[in-house]
C-alpha cells in the first residue's frame, strides 16, 4: 500500500510539473519563425561610421537607417574637413552631437558645424571639471547656440534608431584633476556586432570600467587618447580585443600618439590611422554581420 501510495504522489508531482512547464512554454517562449524574425528585424540596419581625418583631434559620424550622428566635432580647424565629410555623406542634419568631454581638440569645431547644420540635441557626461557657477565649456556652447543639452551618467541608453542605443560605459567616477579621464565611454551594439567609442579616457578611467567589471569588449574600437602612452592599459587592451582598432591622429603634430607599445597591445587586431586617408576610415557592416573598412 505504501508503496503505491508513494507512486501516485510521484505521478501527481509529475502531472502538475508537465502542466506547469507547458503553460509557461505557451506564454513565455516564441516559435522558432517568430525568433528568427526579430533576429532579422535587429540585423537589418544600414550602418556606417566615419573616422574622420580631423588632424590631431576626434570626430566620427555615425549613420543609420538615414540618421545622422557625430561623436566629437575636432578642433576649430578641423571644421572644413568635417564639413567635407557631412556634405559627401548627404548629410542634412544632425539628430544629435555626443561631445566625450570639453577639450578644444573635441568640441572646436562645433560652433562652425552648428552654423552649416541643423542639431536637434547635444548629449555630454554630467560628470565634468566645471567652473564656480557649475558649468563647462559644453554648457555655455550650448546654450550661447541655443541648443539643447542632455547630460548622461553611467548606464544610460540613448535611442538612435529603434533597437540602436548608445550605452554609457563612463564616466563612472569624477576625476577632479584631468576631464580626459571625464570622458563620455559610449558603446553602440548594431548588426551583431559593437563599437566603442572612448575619447580621451586615460588610465585612471580604464581602472575604473575594469573595478567595475564593465564590459568593454569590442568589434571596433577607437584607440582613447589618440593612441597616447598614457592611455590604454595592457590588461584593458586585452579585455577589449577588437578586430578593428582606430586611431584618430596626426602624428606630425602630436609625436606622442599612435605610440608602438600601445598598437603592440592590439597584435591581433586591424590598426588604422585617421592620418593615413584624406577624409578618414569608413566602417560599415551589414545585416549579416559583415565589417568592411575602407578610405572614406
Amino acid at each position: 500500500m505504501k508503496t503505491k501510495h508513494v507512486l501516485s504522489v510521484l505521478v501527481g508531482i509529475l502531472i502538475v510539473f508537465v502542466i506547469i512547464w507547458v503553460l509557461y512554454s505557451r506564454l513565455y517562449s516564441k516559435p522558432e519563425s517568430e525568433l528568427k524574425l526579430m533576429n532579422q528585424n535587429q540585423r537589418n540596419h544600414e550602418v556606417s561610421v566615419v573616422f574622420i581625418n580631423a588632424g590631431r583631434a576626434d570626430s566620427i559620424l555615425v549613420q543609420i537607417d538615414g540618421h545622422s550622428f557625430l561623436i566629437d566635432t575636432g578642433l576649430k580647424s578641423s571644421a572644413s574637413k568635417i564639413k567635407e565629410v557631412l556634405n559627401k555623406y548627404r548629410v542634412n542634419k544632425l539628430d544629435a552631437v555626443f561631445l566625450t568631454h570639453q577639450h578644444h581638440d573635441h568640441i572646436g569645431g562645433l560652433k562652425k558645424i552648428a552654423k552649416n547644420y541643423r542639431i536637434d540635441k547635444i548629449y555630454a557626461a554630467k560628470l565634468s571639471i566645471r567652473d564656480e557657477n557649475n558649468q563647462n565649456k559644453i554648457d555655455k556652447t550650448a546654450n550661447k547656440l541655443n541648443i539643447t543639452l542632455a547630460t548622461l551618467v553611467f548606464s544610460e541608453r540613448v535611442k538612435l534608431v529603434e533597437d540602436v542605443y548608445m550605452e554609457v560605459l563612463g564616466p563612472i567616477e569624477l576625476n577632479e584633476k584631468d576631464d580626459n579621464d571625464n570622458s563620455l565611454v559610449l558603446r553602440m551594439f548594431v548588426n551583431g556586432r559593437t563599437f566603442l567609442f572612448t575619447g580621451d579616457m586615460q588610465f585612471a578611467e580604464e581602472k575604473t570600467l575594469m573595478d567595475k567589471k564593465v564590459d568593454v569588449s569590442a568589434d571596433v574600437y577607437k584607440m582613447s587618447n589618440h593612441g597616447n602612452p598614457d592611455a590604454t592599459l595592457k590588461e584593458f587592451a586585452k579585455k577589449v580585443s577588437p578586430l578593428h582598432a582606430i586611431v584618430t591622429t596626426d602624428t606630425k603634430k602630436d609625436k606622442d600618439s599612435a605610440n608602438k607599445m600601445v598598437l603592440s597591445f592590439f597584435d591581433k587586431s586591424k590598426i588604422y590611422l585617421t592620418q593615413d586617408y584624406e577624409l578618414g576610415v569608413l566602417v560599415t557592416v551589414n545585416a549579416a554581420g559583415k565589417i568592411k573598412v575602407k578610405e572614406a
